[in-house]
């Protein structure tokens, strides 16, 4: 459970959850699938709390792009066909092979399943548990889980998520301490699309560390389009007093409303 009193399965999208046992897990499965038998929604699960079945093949490790994001879809239509509200894929992570991922590996990975996951419309609850990945493995994986719940030992201190093609939230805070997770998240983010919105609505501070990571990365990719949503209101005098706003194609907007 989180602070706001929530539980891992009333909530929707791309959801993480840090485990201390076998038993928990199957405890989340357990209310998955009376969360999903009440809401109508259909419940794929993927781990040791049952036999691999078809959502072991649907989210194999290696198997992200257009496969991934085809298959999804494809498991949302067919639940829809059967009179479904939409789909919830549990998954024990360790399971899926993940912890002979490094940290930054994870992050790519759970970055590019959280675009996924947004694309399709369908909810995915990761299950890391610490017995499977280190607490710097499982904070940097839960850096790209926009809902997180369990106790993350390492926690980085930022979020970022994809809310369609080719944009993205981040919220928390970035500083010189997790910088380098945050170049990862949007490198990583960069390479998807040709533009890209990046919303700070949630983001309570960032420093010059965070500014120049947004000026290497557009450097890297020089054709990317990057629009600053909502940044924090020091933000644009930081941005031109430390010289970044010759940077790459960047520009800020406020969001409509």
């Amino acid at each position: 459970m989180n602070a706001s009193g929530q539980e891992p399965t009333t909530v929707y999208g791309h959801v993480g959850v840090v485990l201390d046992s076998q038993s928990e897990y199957e405890e989340l499965v357990g209310m998955a699938r009376a969360r999903g038998g009440h809401a109508g929604e259909k419940v794929i699960v993927v781990g040791s709390a049952e036999p691999w079945g078809r959502g072991a093949a649907l989210l194999a490790p290696f198997s992200l792009g257009a496969g991934l994001v085809g298959g999804l879809r494809a498991e949302v239509s067919a639940a829809q066909r059967e009179g479904f509200r939409g789909i919830r894929v549990v998954a024990d992570m360790r399971e899926l092979g993940l912890d002979s991922l490094a940290a930054r590996e994870l992050l790519e990975f759970e970055l590019d399943l959280d675009r996924v996951v947004s694309e399709a419309g369908a909810t995915m609850v990761c299950a890391y548990r610490n017995d499977g990945f280190t607490p710097a493995a499982v904070g940097a994986a839960m850096c790209a889980h926009p809902r997180a719940f369990g106790a993350n030992r390492e926690d980085s201190g930022f979020r970022m998520g994809s809310t369609g093609r080719g944009e993205w939230r981040v919220s928390g805070e970035i500083d010189r301490s997790n910088a380098d997770a945050f170049e990862v998240a949007m490198t990583t983010a960069a390479g998807m699309s040709a533009r890209m919105r990046l919303t700070f609505d949630d983001l309570r501070f960032i420093d010059v560390a965070g500014m120049r990571v947004l000026a290497r990365v557009t450097a890297a990719f020089p054709a990317l389009g990057l629009t600053l949503v909502d940044p924090p209101p020091s933000f644009l005098r930081c941005w031109e007093l430390f010289g970044f706003a010759t940077a790459g194609r960047v520009t800020t907007a406020r969001r409509a409303g």
